[in-house]
Protein backbone atom coordinates (compact mmCIF):
# COMPACT_ATOMS: atom_id res chain seq x y z
CA UNK A 1 0.00 0.00 0.00
CA UNK A 2 1.45 3.25 -1.18
CA UNK A 3 -0.32 5.96 1.02
CA UNK A 4 -2.58 5.97 3.66
CA UNK A 5 -6.59 4.52 2.97
CA UNK A 6 -7.90 4.82 6.46
CA UNK A 7 -9.14 7.89 8.35
CA UNK A 8 -6.45 9.88 10.61
CA UNK A 9 -8.40 9.66 13.54
CA UNK A 10 -8.88 5.96 13.41
CA UNK A 11 -5.56 4.94 12.92
CA UNK A 12 -4.58 7.64 16.10
CA UNK A 13 -7.11 5.34 17.87
CA UNK A 14 -5.53 1.90 17.34
CA UNK A 15 -1.99 3.39 17.23
CA UNK A 16 -3.32 4.80 20.32
CA UNK A 17 -4.58 1.41 22.28
CA UNK A 18 -1.59 -0.86 20.50
CA UNK A 19 0.55 1.13 22.84
CA UNK A 20 -1.24 1.30 25.82
CA UNK A 21 -1.57 -2.40 25.63
CA UNK A 22 1.71 -3.42 24.58
CA UNK A 23 0.30 -4.62 21.03
CA UNK A 24 1.96 -5.03 17.59
CA UNK A 25 5.17 -5.32 17.87
CA UNK A 26 7.71 -4.93 15.46
CA UNK A 27 8.53 -8.14 12.79
CA UNK A 28 5.90 -10.29 11.38
CA UNK A 29 2.47 -11.19 12.42
CA UNK A 30 -0.54 -12.52 11.07
CA UNK A 31 -3.47 -10.86 10.33
CA UNK A 32 -6.82 -13.39 10.38
CA UNK A 33 -8.78 -12.13 7.27
CA UNK A 34 -12.33 -13.71 6.27
CA UNK A 35 -13.03 -10.74 4.15
CA UNK A 36 -15.79 -9.26 6.46
CA UNK A 37 -15.80 -5.84 7.26
CA UNK A 38 -14.18 -5.85 10.49
CA UNK A 39 -11.40 -7.93 9.32
CA UNK A 40 -10.74 -6.21 6.01
CA UNK A 41 -10.75 -2.97 8.15
CA UNK A 42 -7.92 -4.78 10.77
CA UNK A 43 -5.84 -5.40 7.46
CA UNK A 44 -6.21 -1.56 6.11
CA UNK A 45 -5.82 -0.25 9.32
CA UNK A 46 -2.40 -2.43 10.20
CA UNK A 47 -1.38 -1.92 6.51
CA UNK A 48 -0.70 2.19 6.77
CA UNK A 49 0.54 1.47 10.33
CA UNK A 50 2.95 -1.16 9.49
CA UNK A 51 5.70 1.16 8.32
CA UNK A 52 5.83 2.89 11.11
CA UNK A 53 5.82 0.02 13.65
CA UNK A 54 7.84 -2.15 11.53
CA UNK A 55 5.26 -4.90 11.20
CA UNK A 56 5.61 -7.48 8.19
CA UNK A 57 2.15 -8.61 7.17
CA UNK A 58 0.97 -12.00 6.94
CA UNK A 59 -2.55 -12.48 5.69
CA UNK A 60 -4.07 -15.93 6.78
CA UNK A 61 -7.56 -16.54 5.32
CA UNK A 62 -9.44 -20.18 6.35
CA UNK A 63 -12.35 -21.53 4.76
CA UNK A 64 -14.52 -23.62 7.26
CA UNK A 65 -16.59 -25.40 4.39
CA UNK A 66 -19.46 -23.98 5.38
CA UNK A 67 -20.23 -21.24 2.92
CA UNK A 68 -20.87 -22.21 -0.87
CA UNK A 69 -18.69 -18.73 -1.29
CA UNK A 70 -15.83 -20.35 0.49
CA UNK A 71 -13.66 -20.63 -3.03
CA UNK A 72 -15.36 -16.57 -3.91
CA UNK A 73 -14.26 -15.30 -0.27
CA UNK A 74 -10.58 -16.46 -0.78
CA UNK A 75 -10.26 -14.89 -3.80
CA UNK A 76 -11.45 -11.84 -2.23
CA UNK A 77 -8.90 -12.02 0.44
CA UNK A 78 -5.83 -12.86 -1.78
CA UNK A 79 -6.77 -9.60 -3.45
CA UNK A 80 -6.69 -7.55 -0.45
CA UNK A 81 -3.76 -8.71 0.69
CA UNK A 82 -1.95 -8.03 -3.09
CA UNK A 83 -3.24 -4.85 -2.82
CA UNK A 84 -1.27 -3.77 0.51
CA UNK A 85 1.42 -6.19 -0.61
CA UNK A 86 1.10 -8.87 1.76
CA UNK A 87 1.71 -12.52 1.29
CA UNK A 88 -1.15 -14.76 1.42
CA UNK A 89 -2.00 -18.23 3.60
CA UNK A 90 -4.85 -20.00 2.79
CA UNK A 91 -6.07 -22.85 4.77
CA UNK A 92 -8.81 -25.46 4.50
CA UNK A 93 -10.90 -27.71 6.95
CA UNK A 94 -10.47 -31.32 6.78
CA UNK A 95 -14.44 -31.96 7.07
CA UNK A 96 -17.35 -29.90 7.74
CA UNK A 97 -17.30 -28.61 11.24
CA UNK A 98 -19.69 -30.44 13.51
CA UNK A 99 -20.21 -27.00 16.06
CA UNK A 100 -19.17 -23.16 16.11
CA UNK A 101 -16.69 -24.89 19.00
CA UNK A 102 -15.00 -27.23 16.23
CA UNK A 103 -14.88 -24.57 13.51
CA UNK A 104 -13.45 -22.15 16.07
CA UNK A 105 -10.29 -24.84 16.90
CA UNK A 106 -9.72 -25.49 13.75
CA UNK A 107 -9.54 -22.10 12.75
CA UNK A 108 -6.93 -21.27 15.48
CA UNK A 109 -5.01 -24.34 14.91
CA UNK A 110 -4.83 -23.06 11.35
CA UNK A 111 -3.55 -19.31 12.60
CA UNK A 112 -0.69 -20.61 14.59
CA UNK A 113 0.39 -23.12 12.28
CA UNK A 114 1.16 -19.90 9.84
CA UNK A 115 2.34 -17.69 12.72
CA UNK A 116 4.94 -21.15 13.62
CA UNK A 117 6.05 -21.04 9.78
CA UNK A 118 6.85 -17.60 9.35
CA UNK A 119 8.11 -16.65 12.49
CA UNK A 120 5.43 -14.38 13.54
CA UNK A 121 5.05 -13.65 17.62
CA UNK A 122 1.51 -12.55 17.32
CA UNK A 123 -1.80 -13.18 15.24
CA UNK A 124 -3.94 -10.61 14.87
CA UNK A 125 -8.00 -10.92 14.28
CA UNK A 126 -10.66 -8.10 14.09
CA UNK A 127 -12.95 -8.56 17.22
CA UNK A 128 -14.60 -4.99 18.07
CA UNK A 129 -15.64 -3.46 21.02
CA UNK A 130 -19.34 -4.56 19.39
CA UNK A 131 -18.26 -8.22 19.45
CA UNK A 132 -16.98 -7.33 23.19
CA UNK A 133 -20.97 -6.34 24.21
CA UNK A 134 -22.20 -9.26 22.48
CA UNK A 135 -19.25 -11.91 24.50
CA UNK A 136 -19.98 -10.01 27.58
CA UNK A 137 -23.91 -10.39 27.50
CA UNK A 138 -23.67 -14.17 26.50
CA UNK A 139 -21.64 -14.96 29.61
CA UNK A 140 -23.86 -12.67 31.11
CA UNK A 141 -27.01 -14.69 30.32
CA UNK A 142 -24.99 -18.35 30.91
CA UNK A 143 -24.50 -17.08 34.65
CA UNK A 144 -20.76 -15.97 34.25
CA UNK A 145 -18.39 -15.53 36.97
CA UNK A 146 -16.51 -12.39 36.79
CA UNK A 147 -13.75 -13.91 34.58
CA UNK A 148 -16.44 -14.51 31.79
CA UNK A 149 -17.54 -10.71 32.13
CA UNK A 150 -13.84 -9.58 31.77
CA UNK A 151 -14.66 -10.80 27.54
CA UNK A 152 -12.03 -10.91 25.70
CA UNK A 153 -8.46 -9.32 26.63
CA UNK A 154 -6.82 -7.01 24.01
CA UNK A 155 -3.78 -9.62 24.36
CA UNK A 156 -3.86 -13.58 25.36
CA UNK A 157 -1.27 -16.13 24.11
CA UNK A 158 -0.34 -14.86 20.96
CA UNK A 159 -3.36 -13.43 19.96
CA UNK A 160 -3.59 -9.61 19.68
CA UNK A 161 -6.58 -7.64 18.97
CA UNK A 162 -6.12 -4.31 18.13
CA UNK A 163 -9.83 -3.11 17.25
CA UNK A 164 -11.09 -3.86 20.68
CA UNK A 165 -10.94 0.06 21.31
CA UNK A 166 -13.70 0.99 18.17
CA UNK A 167 -17.59 -0.42 16.88
CA UNK A 168 -18.69 -1.82 13.75
CA UNK A 169 -19.35 1.90 12.56
CA UNK A 170 -15.43 2.50 12.80
CA UNK A 171 -14.82 -0.94 10.43
CA UNK A 172 -17.17 -0.14 8.05
CA UNK A 173 -15.71 3.82 7.98
CA UNK A 174 -12.38 2.45 6.93
CA UNK A 175 -13.93 -0.07 4.29
CA UNK A 176 -15.78 3.04 2.71
CA UNK A 177 -12.76 5.19 2.64
CA UNK A 178 -10.46 2.71 1.30
CA UNK A 179 -13.42 1.76 -1.40
CA UNK A 180 -13.10 -2.15 -0.38
CA UNK A 181 -16.25 -3.60 -0.35
CA UNK A 182 -16.23 -6.56 2.26
CA UNK A 183 -17.76 -10.14 1.66
CA UNK A 184 -21.15 -10.58 3.87
CA UNK A 185 -21.64 -13.76 6.06
CA UNK A 186 -25.10 -14.79 5.48
CA UNK A 187 -25.31 -16.87 8.72
CA UNK A 188 -24.81 -13.61 10.68
CA UNK A 189 -28.65 -12.93 9.89
CA UNK A 190 -29.96 -16.47 11.28
CA UNK A 191 -31.73 -16.07 14.40
CA UNK A 192 -31.06 -19.77 15.77
CA UNK A 193 -27.15 -18.76 16.91
CA UNK A 194 -27.25 -16.93 20.68
CA UNK A 195 -25.12 -14.46 19.49
CA UNK A 196 -26.83 -13.32 16.33
CA UNK A 197 -30.20 -13.08 18.92
CA UNK A 198 -27.77 -10.75 20.90
CA UNK A 199 -26.62 -8.73 18.02
CA UNK A 200 -30.34 -8.32 16.45
CA UNK A 201 -32.43 -8.30 19.40
CA UNK A 202 -31.01 -7.46 23.00
CA UNK A 203 -28.62 -4.49 22.01
CA UNK A 204 -31.13 -2.64 19.94
CA UNK A 205 -33.26 -2.63 22.86
CA UNK A 206 -29.99 -2.22 25.73
CA UNK A 207 -29.22 0.78 22.96
CA UNK A 208 -32.62 2.68 23.32
CA UNK A 209 -31.48 3.01 26.74
CA UNK A 210 -27.98 3.69 26.54
CA UNK A 211 -27.09 4.61 22.75
CA UNK A 212 -23.04 3.80 24.14
CA UNK A 213 -24.34 0.08 25.67
CA UNK A 214 -21.48 -1.32 23.99
CA UNK A 215 -18.68 1.39 25.16
CA UNK A 216 -20.61 0.68 29.21
CA UNK A 217 -20.09 -2.84 28.52
CA UNK A 218 -16.45 -3.04 26.99
CA UNK A 219 -15.67 -0.83 30.80
CA UNK A 220 -17.36 -3.68 32.89
CA UNK A 221 -15.14 -6.10 30.94
CA UNK A 222 -12.15 -3.78 31.72
CA UNK A 223 -13.48 -3.58 35.31
CA UNK A 224 -14.08 -7.14 35.32
CA UNK A 225 -10.48 -8.52 33.98
CA UNK A 226 -8.98 -6.75 36.93
CA UNK A 227 -11.09 -7.82 39.32
CA UNK A 228 -10.52 -11.27 37.93
CA UNK A 229 -6.83 -11.00 37.91
CA UNK A 230 -6.46 -9.90 41.12
CA UNK A 231 -8.52 -12.94 42.29
CA UNK A 232 -6.76 -15.41 40.28
CA UNK A 233 -3.63 -14.35 42.40
CA UNK A 234 -4.93 -14.34 45.84
CA UNK A 235 -5.90 -18.08 44.46
CA UNK A 236 -2.93 -18.88 43.28
CA UNK A 237 -0.84 -17.71 46.77
CA UNK A 238 -3.49 -19.50 48.77
CA UNK A 239 -3.13 -22.62 46.86
CA UNK A 240 0.51 -22.75 47.04
CA UNK A 241 0.19 -22.15 50.39
CA UNK A 242 -2.52 -24.69 51.30
CA UNK A 243 -0.84 -27.58 49.03
CA UNK A 244 0.40 -31.24 51.34
CA UNK A 245 1.91 -33.80 49.59
CA UNK A 246 -0.70 -33.80 46.56
CA UNK A 247 -3.42 -32.73 48.46
CA UNK A 248 -4.81 -29.53 50.30
CA UNK A 249 -5.18 -28.27 53.82
CA UNK A 250 -8.34 -27.24 54.39
CA UNK A 251 -7.10 -25.72 57.47
CA UNK A 252 -4.42 -23.65 55.49
CA UNK A 253 -7.17 -21.89 53.45
CA UNK A 254 -9.12 -20.69 56.52
CA UNK A 255 -6.53 -17.85 56.52
CA UNK A 256 -8.09 -16.51 53.22
CA UNK A 257 -11.75 -15.33 53.25
CA UNK A 258 -14.10 -18.05 51.97
CA UNK A 259 -14.61 -16.44 48.36
CA UNK A 260 -10.75 -16.75 48.02
CA UNK A 261 -10.56 -20.20 49.53
CA UNK A 262 -13.39 -21.31 47.11
CA UNK A 263 -11.39 -19.58 44.40
CA UNK A 264 -8.20 -21.53 45.43
CA UNK A 265 -9.99 -24.98 45.34
CA UNK A 266 -11.71 -24.16 42.20
CA UNK A 267 -8.21 -23.60 40.91
CA UNK A 268 -6.92 -26.51 41.81
CA UNK A 269 -9.65 -28.65 40.29
CA UNK A 270 -8.61 -26.72 36.95
CA UNK A 271 -5.28 -27.82 36.76
CA UNK A 272 -5.78 -31.47 37.90
CA UNK A 273 -8.45 -32.17 35.48
CA UNK A 274 -8.47 -29.45 32.77
CA UNK A 275 -12.15 -28.40 33.68
CA UNK A 276 -13.67 -25.37 34.91
CA UNK A 277 -16.11 -24.93 37.30
CA UNK A 278 -19.51 -23.83 37.08
CA UNK A 279 -21.92 -22.15 39.94
CA UNK A 280 -23.63 -24.88 41.13
CA UNK A 281 -20.58 -27.23 41.00
CA UNK A 282 -18.66 -24.69 42.86
CA UNK A 283 -20.99 -24.57 45.92
CA UNK A 284 -21.04 -28.04 45.47
CA UNK A 285 -16.95 -28.38 46.04
CA UNK A 286 -17.78 -24.98 48.99
CA UNK A 287 -20.24 -27.29 51.04
CA UNK A 288 -18.02 -30.51 51.06
CA UNK A 289 -14.48 -28.60 51.91
CA UNK A 290 -16.67 -26.52 55.12
CA UNK A 291 -16.94 -29.96 56.74
CA UNK A 292 -14.27 -31.63 58.80
CA UNK A 293 -15.72 -34.55 60.30
CA UNK A 294 -14.87 -38.02 58.74
CA UNK A 295 -14.69 -38.10 54.99
CA UNK A 296 -16.92 -37.51 52.56
CA UNK A 297 -16.51 -37.69 48.19
CA UNK A 298 -18.04 -36.25 45.89
CA UNK A 299 -18.11 -36.44 41.73
CA UNK A 300 -17.60 -33.32 40.09
CA UNK A 301 -16.76 -32.75 36.06
CA UNK A 302 -13.67 -34.41 34.88
CA UNK A 303 -12.93 -36.62 38.50
CA UNK A 304 -14.10 -36.32 42.22
CA UNK A 305 -12.97 -34.93 45.23
CA UNK A 306 -12.15 -36.41 48.35
CA UNK A 307 -11.99 -35.66 51.64
CA UNK A 308 -10.63 -37.40 54.73
CA UNK A 309 -10.96 -34.87 57.84
CA UNK A 310 -9.04 -31.41 56.72
CA UNK A 311 -7.14 -33.09 53.95
CA UNK A 312 -8.66 -32.68 50.10
CA UNK A 313 -7.55 -34.98 47.45
CA UNK A 314 -8.70 -34.34 43.52
CA UNK A 315 -8.60 -37.69 41.78
CA UNK A 316 -8.80 -37.06 37.94
CA UNK A 317 -10.84 -39.73 35.86
CA UNK A 318 -9.79 -40.71 32.37
CA UNK A 319 -10.96 -39.46 29.45
CA UNK A 320 -13.47 -40.83 27.63
CA UNK A 321 -12.06 -42.70 24.52
CA UNK A 322 -13.92 -41.02 22.03
CA UNK A 323 -12.46 -37.86 23.32
CA UNK A 324 -8.80 -39.54 23.32
CA UNK A 325 -9.24 -40.52 20.11
CA UNK A 326 -9.95 -37.52 18.51
CA UNK A 327 -7.28 -35.56 20.98
CA UNK A 328 -9.48 -33.35 22.61
CA UNK A 329 -8.34 -31.16 25.36
CA UNK A 330 -8.18 -27.89 26.67
CA UNK A 331 -8.41 -24.90 24.03
CA UNK A 332 -6.25 -21.08 23.55
CA UNK A 333 -8.45 -18.73 24.05
CA UNK A 334 -11.28 -20.85 26.93
CA UNK A 335 -11.63 -23.66 29.15
CA UNK A 336 -12.50 -27.16 27.71
CA UNK A 337 -15.65 -29.11 28.89
CA UNK A 338 -13.91 -32.27 29.17
CA UNK A 339 -10.39 -33.88 31.01
CA UNK A 340 -7.24 -33.89 28.96
CA UNK A 341 -6.83 -37.25 26.46
CA UNK A 342 -4.13 -37.83 24.12
CA UNK A 343 -3.37 -34.79 22.56
CA UNK A 344 -1.51 -35.13 18.95
CA UNK A 345 2.07 -33.06 19.27
CA UNK A 346 3.23 -31.47 16.39
CA UNK A 347 6.49 -28.84 15.30
CA UNK A 348 5.51 -25.08 16.18
CA UNK A 349 1.74 -26.16 17.42
CA UNK A 350 1.82 -26.38 21.00
CA UNK A 351 -1.02 -28.31 23.33
CA UNK A 352 -1.85 -27.28 26.84
CA UNK A 353 -2.23 -30.32 28.67
CA UNK A 354 -3.56 -30.19 32.37
CA UNK A 355 -2.15 -26.66 33.14
CA UNK A 356 1.14 -28.01 31.16
CA UNK A 357 1.84 -25.80 28.09
CA UNK A 358 4.37 -27.88 25.86
CA UNK A 359 5.71 -27.39 22.30
CA UNK A 360 7.87 -29.35 19.77
CA UNK A 361 10.30 -26.48 18.50
CA UNK A 362 12.91 -26.68 15.96
CA UNK A 363 15.33 -24.74 17.75
CA UNK A 364 15.64 -23.89 21.76
CA UNK A 365 13.48 -20.63 21.75
CA UNK A 366 15.41 -17.42 22.85
CA UNK A 367 13.02 -16.71 25.85
CA UNK A 368 13.33 -18.06 29.06
CA UNK A 369 12.19 -21.41 29.14
CA UNK A 370 11.03 -23.80 32.42
CA UNK A 371 11.86 -27.26 31.35
CA UNK A 372 13.30 -28.56 27.36
CA UNK A 373 15.24 -31.90 26.40
CA UNK A 374 16.90 -33.15 22.79
CA UNK A 375 15.23 -35.96 20.46
CA UNK A 376 16.59 -36.80 17.23
CA UNK A 377 14.90 -35.26 14.89
CA UNK A 378 13.63 -39.35 13.38
CA UNK A 379 11.70 -39.72 16.76
CA UNK A 380 9.93 -36.49 16.38
CA UNK A 381 6.77 -37.45 14.36
CA UNK A 382 3.89 -38.65 15.65
CA UNK A 383 4.18 -37.91 18.99
CA UNK A 384 1.56 -37.18 21.41
CA UNK A 385 1.11 -35.64 25.10
CA UNK A 386 -0.32 -38.35 27.46
CA UNK A 387 -1.26 -39.78 30.50
CA UNK A 388 0.74 -42.61 32.33
CA UNK A 389 -0.43 -46.13 31.07
CA UNK A 390 0.26 -48.97 32.76
CA UNK A 391 3.17 -50.90 31.46
CA UNK A 392 4.43 -47.98 30.08
CA UNK A 393 8.37 -47.81 29.23
CA UNK A 394 11.19 -45.11 28.38
CA UNK A 395 12.05 -45.55 24.76
CA UNK A 396 15.63 -46.76 24.30
CA UNK A 397 16.05 -48.45 27.72
CA UNK A 398 12.92 -49.92 28.62
CA UNK A 399 13.30 -48.41 32.18
CA UNK A 400 9.68 -49.10 33.73
CA UNK A 401 7.89 -45.75 34.28
CA UNK A 402 6.81 -46.92 37.28
CA UNK A 403 10.69 -47.02 38.45
CA UNK A 404 10.92 -44.04 36.45
CA UNK A 405 8.53 -42.07 39.16
CA UNK A 406 9.62 -43.84 42.18
CA UNK A 407 13.60 -42.86 41.61
CA UNK A 408 12.44 -39.38 41.82
CA UNK A 409 10.31 -39.82 44.48
CA UNK A 410 7.03 -38.33 42.74
CA UNK A 411 3.86 -39.38 45.03
CA UNK A 412 1.93 -41.89 43.80
CA UNK A 413 -1.44 -39.45 43.66
CA UNK A 414 0.46 -37.23 40.98
CA UNK A 415 1.96 -39.62 38.85
CA UNK A 416 -1.30 -39.63 36.87
CA UNK A 417 -1.21 -35.37 36.78
CA UNK A 418 1.63 -35.56 34.78
CA UNK A 419 2.16 -35.26 31.15
CA UNK A 420 4.18 -37.78 29.26
CA UNK A 421 5.48 -37.31 26.12
CA UNK A 422 5.42 -40.82 23.90
CA UNK A 423 6.65 -41.88 20.35
CA UNK A 424 4.68 -43.29 17.48
CA UNK A 425 5.18 -46.77 18.76
CA UNK A 426 4.07 -45.59 22.52
CA UNK A 427 7.19 -45.91 23.98
CA UNK A 428 7.46 -42.95 26.33
CA UNK A 429 10.42 -40.11 24.73
CA UNK A 430 10.31 -37.56 27.84
CA UNK A 431 8.47 -36.83 31.16
CA UNK A 432 8.84 -33.09 31.77
CA UNK A 433 11.47 -32.61 34.32
CA UNK A 434 11.77 -35.87 35.70
CA UNK A 435 13.22 -38.19 32.82
CA UNK A 436 14.14 -38.04 28.92
CA UNK A 437 14.45 -41.34 26.44
CA UNK A 438 17.81 -39.93 25.05
CA UNK A 439 20.68 -38.38 27.19
CA UNK A 440 23.59 -38.49 24.03
CA UNK A 441 21.28 -36.48 21.63
CA UNK A 442 23.75 -33.31 20.48
CA UNK A 443 21.05 -32.09 17.87
CA UNK A 444 17.66 -32.11 16.95
CA UNK A 445 14.54 -31.11 18.02
CA UNK A 446 13.53 -29.23 21.24
CA UNK A 447 11.24 -30.67 23.00
CA UNK A 448 10.11 -27.70 25.33
CA UNK A 449 7.53 -27.71 28.31
CA UNK A 450 5.81 -24.73 31.07
CA UNK A 451 4.55 -26.52 33.78
CA UNK A 452 2.00 -24.65 36.02
CA UNK A 453 2.83 -22.43 38.53
CA UNK A 454 2.31 -24.07 41.74
CA UNK A 455 4.61 -27.04 39.90
CA UNK A 456 8.19 -28.03 41.61
CA UNK A 457 11.09 -29.95 40.52
CA UNK A 458 11.14 -33.75 41.69
CA UNK A 459 14.84 -33.84 43.81
CA UNK A 460 16.19 -37.01 42.01
CA UNK A 461 17.25 -39.91 44.00
CA UNK A 462 21.32 -41.00 43.44
CA UNK A 463 21.62 -43.87 41.39
CA UNK A 464 18.60 -42.94 39.16
CA UNK A 465 17.92 -45.74 36.75
CA UNK A 466 17.05 -42.84 33.45
CA UNK A 467 18.83 -40.01 33.42
CA UNK A 468 17.30 -36.65 32.06
CA UNK A 469 18.27 -34.22 29.41
CA UNK A 470 16.83 -32.03 31.18
CA UNK A 471 18.35 -28.48 30.08
CA UNK A 472 17.54 -26.62 33.02
CA UNK A 473 16.15 -22.73 32.99
CA UNK A 474 17.30 -19.73 30.91
CA UNK A 475 20.62 -18.96 32.81
CA UNK A 476 21.20 -22.56 34.56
Amino acid sequence: MTSATTPERIRETVRRYAREHDLLHPGAIVVAVSGGADSTALLLVLADLAPELGLVLHVAHFDHRIRRSGAADAQAVADLAARVGAPIHVGRAERVPRSEDEARRARYAFLRRVAADRGAAQVATGHTRDDQAETVLLHMARGSGIGGLAGMRPSRDGIVRPLLCMGRAETEAVCRAARSTPREDPSNRYLRYARNRIRRKVLPELRAINPQVAAALARLADSAALAAHAARGAAERALVAAQRDGAVDLDALRAVDPVTAVDALTLAWERATGNVLAAAHREALAHVAARRDGSMSLDLPGGRIVREYSSLRIERRAAPASEAAAGRGPTHDGPSAAPPGDLALSLGEPVEWNGWRIELLERRPEAACDVAALIPAGDADGLVVRARRAGDRMAGSHTRIQDVFTDAKVPARQRSLLPLVATRSGEVAWIPGIAAAWNEVSDGYVLVAHPPAAWEMPRRAPGSRVASSYMGTEGD
